[in-house]
């Protein structure tokens, strides 16, 4: 009667284990990342003025899958000024350009667009 009752109890140990580890890892959680931005611009210009080096990414989405990202897993995030001229050239990223986990998304981003004053080189 004590082994059958020992299994029963192993059993419902085993079981409440695995029902505290679905809750917990399927819980609601946010979470800010600062991911580098990388900047293409064409040949022959430069910015005027300096572009943002990094954008923080407020996502939200599973604990489980919030806990393990960083900047390295969400990013670089890529600034495509390269077949712009002269002037005055505006840019924005879209939360699609991240590389997100699945049920991860993207709250806000900051700063999510801009323009900067491009110049020729000067020699």
């Amino acid at each position: 009667m004590q082994q059958s009752n020992l299994g029963l109890r192993l059993l419902s140990l085993a079981m409440a284990a695995a029902l505290l580890f679905v809750v917990h890892g399927e819980r609601r959680a946010s979470f800010t990342v600062v991911v580098p931005i990388e900047a293409k611009l064409p040949a022959g210009l430069e910015p005027a003025s300096p572009l943002p080096q990094s954008l923080r990414v407020s996502l939200s989405g599973p604990w489980a899958r919030l806990r393990s990202l960083d900047a390295g897993d969400v990013g670089p995030v890529t600034i495509d000024l390269s077949r712009t001229g002269p002037g005055v050239a505006s840019w924005f990223v879209r939360p699609e350009s991240l590389r997100l986990p699945a049920g991860v998304r993207v709250e806000s981003l900051y700063p999510s667009q801009g323009a900067v004053q491009l110049e020729r080189d000067r020699p």
